[in-house]
C-alpha cells in the first residue's frame, strides 16, 4: 500500500505559497495539492475574530472549521505520493496536525509579502480601495502578521527564504529530501 508523504507549506499572506505549491505539483507525477484558500475557512461562521489572533493566536487557530479539508485530505490518503497542503498554520491546527509530515515556513519579508498582496489583489481597484488598505494593515493586520510569522516559523521543520526564486526554493526542497 502507497503511504502518502503530507508537506505543509505555510506562511503569511501572499508569501508566495500558492506559486511554490503549483511549480511543484507542476513537475511531479503522483502529488495531489489542496489549499486552504479554496474551503473559504475565513468566511466561515466558526472563523475567529481577528481580535483573537492577536490576543490568544493558538486558541484562534483552532476555531477555524477545516473539516472539510481534513475529509478530502483523509480520501486522498494512500493515493497519492506526495500530498502538499497550502496552508497557514502549519502544526498549530490540533485537527491537521497528526497527518503532517513536514511542515516547510516559507519565510517572506512583510513588505514584500504585502506588496505581492496589493499587485494580486488591487491591481484593478480604485486607489483608495488600496489606501484603505494600506492603513488597515499598518495599524490592525501587520501585528497580526507579525504574531503568525513568529509563532508558525518556530514550530516549522523548515525555515525557506520567501526571497529565493520558485526554482531555488524548489531545489532546496530537492535537497533536504522533503519533496
Amino acid at each position: 500500500m502507497l503511504h502518502s508523504k503530507v508537506v505543509v507549506i505555510s506562511g503569511v499572506t501572499a508569501g508566495g505559497k500558492t506559486t511554490l505549491i503549483k511549480n511543484i505539483s507542476a513537475n511531479l507525477r503522483n502529488c495531489y495539492v489542496i489549499s486552504f484558500d479554496d474551503y473559504s475557512i475565513d468566511a466561515l461562521p466558526s472563523a475567529p475574530s481577528l481580535d483573537l489572533l492577536l490576543v490568544d493566536s493558538k486558541k484562534a487557530i483552532n476555531q477555524y472549521d477545516i473539516s472539510l479539508l481534513i475529509t478530502d485530505l483523509e480520501k486522498s490518503l494512500n493515493h497519492y505520493q506526495l500530498i502538499l497542503i497550502d496552508f497557514p498554520f502549519g502544526y498549530e491546527h490540533d485537527e491537521l496536525r497528526s497527518y503532517i509530515d513536514k511542515v516547510i515556513y516559507l519565510k517572506t519579508p512583510l513588505d514584500v509579502s504585502f506588496a505581492r498582496q496589493i499587485i494580486r489583489d488591487y491591481s484593478d481597484k480604485e486607489k483608495q480601495d488600496i489606501i484603505n488598505w494600506a492603513d488597515t494593515y499598518l495599524n490592525f493586520a501587520r501585528p497580526i502578521f507579525l504574531e503568525h510569522d513568529r509563532l508558525i516559523s518556530s514550530t516549522a521543520d523548515y525555515v525557506l527564504d520567501g526571497n529565493l526564486s520558485t526554482n531555488e526554493q524548489i531545489k532546496k526542497l530537492k535537497e533536504l529530501n522533503i519533496i
